[in-house]
């Protein structure tokens, strides 16, 4: 069976992917597609996470076993139908690992049939891609400079030689 994954973002609201993947393949090759598909660098943390109708995250599929959890289903080893067979269920596609940015995603059409074309492929790219990794600004020397203004009074330093202040605190 071969079913299309559309994906959208919350981000961008033209963007849609469309991704068709035969029943047993795995969310590698899922996860690899869209990265292709969307320039994105393919050595970041990713997951899938079936979702439900109110896009609430339940099953996790990741691409690296974190350890500790011996129910963790790794996308190397997971096929797409362990989670998924019918048109219509939800999974979320998080691409942006540490800001937990993510694609909405569902199954829009399965067909019972095998491909003539090789599997996974992107049936459909539109609109504005967005980032994958949302920068950080905290480093930004601008947002430093903001902090300081004209009216700003520098800290007045004591010219006094450490030995002659009084240390006895008791």
């Amino acid at each position: 069976m071969i079913i299309t994954f559309r994906f959208i973002s919350d981000e961008e609201e033209d963007f849609i992917c469309d991704v068709n993947i035969n029943h047993d393949q795995t969310f590698e090759e899922l996860h690899i597609a869209i990265q292709k598909a969307l320039n994105y660098d393919s050595n970041q943390l990713a997951s899938f996470f079936k979702s439900n109708e109110n896009w609430e995250k339940h099953e996790e599929v990741t691409l690296i076993d974190m350890g500790g959890d011996n129910d963790v289903k790794i996308m190397t080893e997971t096929k797409i139908e362990e989670l998924f067979t019918e048109k219509n269920e939800r999974l979320l596609y998080v691409f942006d690992f540490f800001a937990e940015r993510l694609f909405f995603g569902s199954i829009s059409r399965t067909i019972d049939h095998e491909s003539p074309i090789k599997l996974p492929s992107i049936s459909k790219l539109d609109g504005v891609i967005p980032i994958q990794i949302q920068e950080d600004n905290t480093d930004d020397i601008s947002l430093i400079d903001d902090l300081y203004s004209e009216d700003f009074d520098e800290p007045e330093f004591i010219d006094e030689n450490i030995d002659d202040l009084d240390t006895d605190l008791y």
